[in-house]
């Protein structure tokens, strides 16, 4: 009976109801850690050649309270995890319907200024040009006026601006894509199913990005 219960008991050098589990760490924390106090060395060396991967070191799980103990920290890490994912994705829905509330209306303005803007340029340039054929010149400020609108159109037409708005909107997209895979995987350990980002959302999230993602911003 004796040996029996050194068997079950988490406590007992004997005991059977063992298993090496392995947490996740920086891998120049790695050369750190070691057996524990109440751990065989060379079980602990074995399971540390068997690691999943690098970063991972091998953490000693004995008895059924052992295994509770470490369930509930999961779970309450998936959850602040979950919490976290909630937070990103109300804030990108908060950005999506700030677009299209405000901004896709301030494009749309800034596109018809845009336009008469440049017809009105078109038919200051044509005349400018018809005085210059019959020998007026320009005085200083027709120059000045000249200048400004060369560099307006320089700045338009930058192809650096589309880039950077390129690039801005495809680090929100690339946030929200990690969010949804780190989703689906803290689902698959916690034995559910990840949700991936619905038609509706990723309908709209195209639609930003055709319209102009220069006006997204990530803080």
């Amino acid at each position: 009976m004796k040996s029996i219960l050194e068997r079950w008991s988490p406590n007992s050098p004997n005991c059977k109801f063992k298993y090496y589990f392995y947490n996740k760490v920086s891998e120049d924390r790695v050369p750190f850690y070691r057996a524990g106090p109440n751990e065989d060395p060379k079980d602990w060396d074995e399971a540390l050649s068997k690691k999943p991967g690098p970063g991972y070191i091998p953490v000693l799980c004995t008895g059924f309270e052992q295994l509770g103990d470490r369930i509930k920290t999961q779970q309450a890490t998936l959850a602040a995890y979950n919490r976290v994912l909630h937070q990103i994705n109300g804030s990108l829905d908060v950005m999506m319907t700030r677009h299209d509330t405000e901004t896709s209306v301030r494009i749309l303005n800034a596109k018809r200024k845009h336009t008469v803007l440049k017809q009105r340029s078109l038919a200051l340039a044509t005349k400018v040009q018809i005085m210059r054929n019959r020998g007026y010149a320009m005085d200083a400020t027709e120059e000045a006026l000249k200048a400004k609108l060369t560099a307006l159109e320089k700045g338009v037409c930058d192809p650096s601006l589309s880039a950077r708005a390129e690039e801005i909107w495809a680090r929100m997209v690339g946030v929200r894509e990690r969010g949804r895979f780190l989703k689906e995987e803290m689902g698959k350990q916690a034995g559910g199913n990840g949700t991936s980002m619905d038609e509706e959302t990723a309908r709209r999230a195209e639609k930003v990005g055709a319209l102009n993602p220069t006006i997204l911003t990530i803080s």
